[in-house]
């Protein structure tokens, strides 16, 4: 009787962990929908977690900022379920552009160029998308946007004002943050000059403290917390 009772269990045993193996290896489908400066840092976090997770990204040009996100929502979400979706949008929106033009023409402020997105547009905007997003049953995950040196194209330390409303927002849906922006300001000096926006990654990889590390934390713990 004992060795057929052992039998037994081992038999199920063996029936039951194809099923805890499948469990413990599913990998994690992550949307990402940002401007191409954030992608970069996604691109970085995408390679860590090889194996792990799958990253989508969105086409190119369709979620610059948050005005062409937003009216491409629906698309950008499209039909496939995702376990996370990492947002982010700021840079795009703080761009100068051209105000005789529907498109998104950059130009120089001292030209006349206006905001893409005034900071009222931009609240509106973000309440609005995440709100689509809140729809799609995937855990959310914000990042700030991170510093902006003073040019023709930007203000210097806009983005802080901007990263101020996007918290608001976060707060009201109850959408974590990642604070790359607090993240990346602690590892310059306070009179230091910041890079531009599409060579901040690399600066901080040369400094030793490459910007995706705190993505890849947030997405593993995000993806263990129950929904």
């Amino acid at each position: 009787m004992f060795h057929r009772m052992k039998f037994l269990l081992f038999s199920l045993t063996l029936l039951l962990s194809p099923a805890a193996t499948a469990q413990d290896k599913k990998i994690l489908q992550v949307l990402f929908l940002g401007d191409p400066v954030q992608q970069g840092i996604v691109q970085a976090a995408a390679k860590e977690l090889t194996g792990k997770a799958n990253f989508q990204y969105p086409p190119p040009g369709s979620a610059n900022d948050s005005g062409s996100a937003l009216a491409r929502i629906d698309q950008l979400l499209g039909d496939k379920p995702y376990d996370i979706i990492y947002f982010n949008f700021g840079i795009g929106d703080l761009f100068y552009k051209d105000p005789a033009s529907k498109e998104i023409r950059i130009m120089n402020k001292d030209a006349g160029g206006v905001r893409v997105s005034s900071p009222d547009q931009y609240e509106k905007n973000l309440d609005a998308i995440v709100q689509h997003l809140t729809g799609s049953k995937a855990k959310l995950i914000w990042g700030s946007t991170t510093p902006l040196n003073n040019g023709h194209l930007f203000d210097g330390d806009s983005e802080k004002e901007y990263n101020a409303i996007a918290a608001r927002v976060m707060a009201k849906f109850k959408v974590p943050v990642l604070d790359l922006h607090a993240y990346a300001m602690a590892k310059f000096k306070s009179d230091e000059k910041q890079p531009p926006p599409d060579k901040y990654a690399a600066e901080m990889q040369k400094r030793g403290h490459p910007l995706h590390p705190p993505l890849v934390k947030a997405i593993l713990s995000v993806a263990e917390k129950p929904q």
